[in-house]
């Protein structure tokens, strides 16, 4: 027979489970109420600094933005145009270039003596450059638009996590995460006019990222 201190033990215990449940019940059916997991940065456990974050296109430049949408894009006949692709291997780099459909014209007038030069080609350039970490790239990123800002002049809202364009250079860079991607394209006759389409070519890679 149980005696009065065991008695009162098991009533205690009993109340607890019975504590226990309830508030397990509660939260099962109120899921909005649980705590939400924190995001854990993740740490080299060799030098205790926040560890590099993974760069899927270091060897696929060209895949970040492929030659079908880049065909599709600018309507090239690949063939007519002599549509080309180059990569560089661990640079996330890709070059592509083809002719533009007056070329034979514009070849002819740059034969003649005095004439200004015009571009017979267009080309498209795209780059990824990895910084390892989101506080890298966004300290990166910032540094270029403050002491670069007569280069790169102009912030281009909507893209990615930030954006600004250079006109003499012909480049936008977009920051996205730990990454930046670097688009230089000569495609317009007014080098401004290349910005619109560069942010097209830049919607396209930033679906895959």
């Amino acid at each position: 027979m149980f005696n009065q201190k065991s008695t009162r033990a098991a009533c205690l215990f009993v109340g607890v489970i019975l504590i226990f449940l309830s508030t397990l019940n509660c939260r099962q059916n109120n899921p909005g109420k649980e705590k939400k997991p924190l995001n854990v940065m993740t740490i080299d456990s060799l030098t205790g600094a926040p560890a590099r974050l993974p760069n899927p296109w270091k060897n696929a430049g060209c895949a970040l933005v492929t030659d079908d949408e880049v065909i599709n894009l600018f309507d090239i006949e690949a063939n007519r145009l002599a549509f080309n692709a180059r990569t560089l291997p661990d640079r996330g780099f890709c070059l592509r270039s083809w002719l533009k459909p007056d070329w034979k014209e514009r070849e002819s007038a740059n034969e003649k003596a005095g004439a200004p030069y015009q571009e017979f080609k267009n080309t498209l350039v795209t780059q990824v450059l990895d910084y390892g970490t989101n506080g890298a790239s966004t300290d990166q990123f910032e540094l270029v638009r403050r002491d670069q800002r007569s280069v790169f002049e102009e912030d281009v809202p909507g893209l990615g996590d930030s954006a600004i364009w250079s006109t003499s250079q012909l480049s936008l860079m977009v920051k996205k995460g730990h990454l930046v991607i670097k688009i230089t394209l000569d495609y317009t006759e007014q080098p401004h006019d290349n910005l619109e389409v560069a942010k097209k070519v830049a919607r396209l890679a930033l679906q895959k990222m």
